[in-house]
């Protein structure tokens, strides 16, 4: 497993004015502490992106901003991740199809907590839960998007991990490793698929970008003062260089921000 540190130059990369003009993302968790600012960035480099998420009334509001900060008209899919069968991704992926005819990037930022407790003490339908959105759902979502990613040639799928393997941290922090695994596994067997320019279709990479003050955050440290974490804006550097594939060889890489 290539796991490396994130370069200042990571840190600090900005898209440049339409770095993303007519590429269609996808991003999962929209809502959230880290999709939110990640949804922005990418409308305001000029991306079209689907705002995926659970909870309609906040993907509305945000459907507003997004919608405010460029050309390309968002779109927003409600999916409870922690619920949803196999056949609700089939669907998504031919709505995707049906209503672009392409994707160029999925970013996974959807996470669920749960409760964290010794392994022996955590109820099943906690761990399930967990799971569930975490892991399983990442597998059947790049599933659904992979064959278009596929057909661009120039895709880009980014998982966000959190190392969390200590006590407590349970099915939280299985869900994470399995993720890490998951997305090394997916570069493994797409690496013979190659573009003209001879890099592959679709490359699979992973960010961990350290502690954000986040809500997931905020339950999992209720005590921690506002000031002694940054905020997710200022960790959006490396999603957007592998987004837009700035070095086109990376794949099956683990960035971990240890700052």
């Amino acid at each position: 497993m290539t796991i490396q540190p994130i370069t200042d130059t990571q840190s600090s990369f900005s898209l440049p004015a339409n770095a993303l003009q007519n590429k269609v993302i996808v991003i999962s968790g929209a809502t959230g502490g880290l999709g939110t600012p990640l949804s922005k960035a990418c409308a305001s480099a000029g991306a079209t992106v689907v705002l995926l998420g659970r909870k309609l009334k906040k993907l509305e509001a945000l459907y507003d901003v997004v919608d405010s900060l460029g050309d390309a008209t968002p779109a927003l899919v409600t999916l409870d991740q922690a619920t949803a069968i196999p056949e609700s991704y089939v669907e998504l992926g031919q709505m995707l199809s049906s209503e672009f005819g392409r994707l160029d990037g999925l970013v996974h930022c959807a996470a669920e907590l749960g409760v964290l407790t010794p392994l022996q003490a955590l109820q099943q339908t906690d761990w399930a839960k967990v799971v569930a959105v975490n892991l399983t759902s990442a597998r059947l979502l790049t599933n659904a998007c992979l064959p278009l990613l596929d057909q661009t040639g120039n895709g880009s799928v980014v998982f966000t991990l959190d190392q969390k393997a200590s006590a407590y941290w349970g099915a939280y922090g299985v869900s994470k490793a399995g993720a890490q695994t998951l997305m090394r596994t997916y570069a493994d067997e797409t690496d013979g698929r190659k573009n003209p320019q001879g890099d592959c279709n679709v490359v699979f990479n992973a960010v961990d970008p350290g502690p954000m003050r986040t809500p997931l955050r905020r339950k999992a440290f209720p005590g921690e003062l506002e000031g002694e974490t940054p905020t997710p804006d200022s960790k959006l550097g490396p999603f957007l260089s592998l987004l837009t594939r700035s070095d086109p060889t990376l794949t099956g890489r683990t960035f971990v921000d240890h700052g």
